[in-house]
């Protein structure tokens, strides 16, 4: 395991400070900044989508479409990085809380989730860029349906 110049950790640190803070602000232009051509995701582990490659573009696209009425607020904390081959592997803590800005139905206004996020990060262009997001979910609570991405279905019966 190879550490990581200071410098470099302090950039990829931004990347994902820019990162979270689009999804947050809705700033869809500055989440594509992030991200390489190419990204692999795995959100299995909250229900959501399974492990796959697809283009930093329609990443971004599948977020704006999941977004609904939702204020967030994402946060990240025990950021790890270590230098792995030609590129960085990195792991942080995450906290999203969730609030329907237009809640008008029954039960909690609110859907929240904790848990890991696990990075890979490449230089392309001088720049840091994520290329690869795997999530691993430890636990969401209140109401789901509120947010697009995490709707249960009744084929699907995973404890979020």
């Amino acid at each position: 395991m190879e550490t990581l110049e200071a410098l470099d950790h302090i950039a990829i640190n931004d990347v994902l400070c820019r990162f979270f803070l689009a999804f947050d602000e809705r700033d869809w232009a500055a989440m594509g900044a992030c991200l390489a051509t190419e990204v692999f995701i795995d959100y299995a582990s909250s229900g959501r989508e399974q492990p796959g490659t697809m283009s930093g573009a329609e990443f971004v696209q599948r977020r704006r479409n999941a977004v609904d009425t939702l204020a967030k607020h994402h946060s990240f904390s025990n950021l790890l990085l270590t230098r792995d081959g030609d590129g960085v592997k990195g792991r942080c803590n995450y906290l999203i809380l969730r609030f329907d800005r237009d809640f008008k139905g029954e039960g909690e206004d609110f859907y929240h989730a904790c848990g890991a996020d696990e990075f890979r990060f490449g230089k392309a262009d001088g720049a840091w860029k994520i290329t690869s997001v795997t999530q691993r979910a430890l636990q969401s609570w209140g109401n789901r349906q509120l947010h697009a991405g995490t709707r249960k279905t009744e084929a699907q019966d995973i404890k979020a």
